[in-house]
């Protein structure tokens, strides 16, 4: 939903979903200021989102492609950069000759280490725009809200 307060103004979009996209982009954006001049810095956005999807769920490169909404061979690009900086390696899914899922190496579990890090820090500073009990309470209400809509409809 949009509403304009003057002609002059862009229309502000505060629709959830729209909230939800702006802020992963703001915190995306802060991640990649974080790894900014670090051993991390050759990182791209859709790295960063492809390790993660691998180090919360196990899943096939197919998966993968879906999960993200990108074609198959944009996935392996992705697959490849971080394989070839040692973060993932790729291993066949068990009773399966075709499918493959990564899975984090040593030093991907370093990196997430620093990750965690860099998170902390994000959300230190949610806690200074929002106060701690907001934050939590943001927190769980986006469990929550996650949680209701894996629900079949």
């Amino acid at each position: 939903m949009s509403t304009m307060t003057d002609k002059n103004q862009k229309p502000k979009y505060d629709n959830v979903r729209g909230l939800v996209q702006d802020l992963s982009e703001l915190l995306d954006s802060r991640m990649q200021q974080f790894r900014h001049g670090t051993e991390h810095d050759w990182i791209r956005p859709s790295d960063a989102k492809m390790f993660m999807l691998i180090a919360r769920h196990s899943r096939t490169l197919s998966q993968l492609a879906s999960a993200l909404k990108i074609s198959r061979q944009a996935a392996h690009s992705s697959i490849k950069r971080l394989i070839e900086k040692g973060m993932i390696e790729l291993d066949y899914v068990p009773g399966n000759k075709r499918d493959k899922t990564p899975t984090i190496t040593a030093k991907g579990q370093a990196a997430r280490g620093i990750a965690a890090s860099h998170i902390g820090r994000l959300e230190r500073e949610m806690i200074d725009v929002l106060g701690e009990q907001k934050t939590e309470t943001l927190r769980g209400l986006l469990k929550e809200l996650s949680d209701g809509l894996k629900q079949p409809i």
